[in-house]
């Protein structure tokens, strides 16, 4: 089957590496090298060498660009810088005068956006193991990509490509998680009381804190002991519910 587009996330690990708030200039890893995905891939070094240098920002024909979750319609900034390094794909760049870029800026020094993908097409790939190979021992990876066509990376407002997604339900949430949801919605209160942003970035904001109040809710009532009425975390959750409608 041909791969015709795929998203990666390495949340762990594609991090902001340094933001100057008052030139709009952001640093940080689209993409980490090594890294065994959810699905069994690994993107080794040299993968983007070649849309770097066919379509990156010091080409001759700039393409590659700098969005918000994946969405063309969300252009965050230009890169001014696109190279991959020991770590990985590390990008620089420059903010844009828009409200959407402005609002890129207070989110990453908020400590928000932590978390990058990138946007590609797989040209090459090497299978490692058999399916069964890897199911018996998945960090070793199934797939190394060696070569893709990249169009674009992400900086992410909520989580990445992987199985704590709301959308994906319940399966695999555990206490630790909800702790980190927990924390995230806390950040989210504080963000959206006392920021500047425009409506649109604070109203985004709310639709993470409303999944994010689900995935608490749904995890509560699929927990909760027969002989116990109430669970540590219920009284946040219903100040969160609390919080949105005071803000909606």
């Amino acid at each position: 089957m041909k791969i015709v587009y795929s998203v990666k996330t390495q949340q762990a690990a594609a991090t902001i590496k340094d933001v100057d708030g008052k030139k709009g200039i952001v640093t940080g890893y689209f993409s980490n090298f090594g890294n065994v995905d959810s699905v069994g891939d690994i993107i080794r070094p040299g993968a983007f060498t070649k849309s770097i240098n066919e379509r990156g920002p010091k080409s001759s024909a700039p393409r590659i660009k700098h969005l918000m979750n994946h969405d063309v319609n969300k252009p965050l900034g230009k890169l001014t810088e696109l190279f991959e390094d020991q770590k990985g794909l590390l990008y620089t760049s420059e903010t844009g005068s828009h409200t959407l870029g402005q609002d890129f800026i207070k989110m990453v020094e908020s400590g928000l956006i932590t978390e990058h993908s990138v946007g590609f097409v797989t040209i090459k790939r090497n299978q490692l193991p058999d399916y069964e190979g890897y199911v018996k021992n998945p960090a070793k990876g199934w797939y190394e990509i060696t070569e893709a066509k990249l169009w674009e990376g992400s900086s992410l407002t909520g989580w990445g490509s992987n199985e704590l997604t709301p959308l994906l339900g319940m399966k695999g949430v555990t206490d630790d998680d909800i702790k980190k949801f927990t924390e995230r919605n806390e950040a989210l209160e504080k963000f959206c009381r006392n920021s500047t942003a425009s409506d649109e970035t604070i109203e985004m904001l709310l639709i993470e804190t409303k999944q994010l109040t689900q995935i608490i809710c749904d995890f509560k009532n699929t927990t909760k002991p027969k002989d116990q009425n109430t669970l540590p975390g219920e009284d946040y959750a219903e100040q969160v519910r609390k919080f949105i409608q005071s803000i909606n």
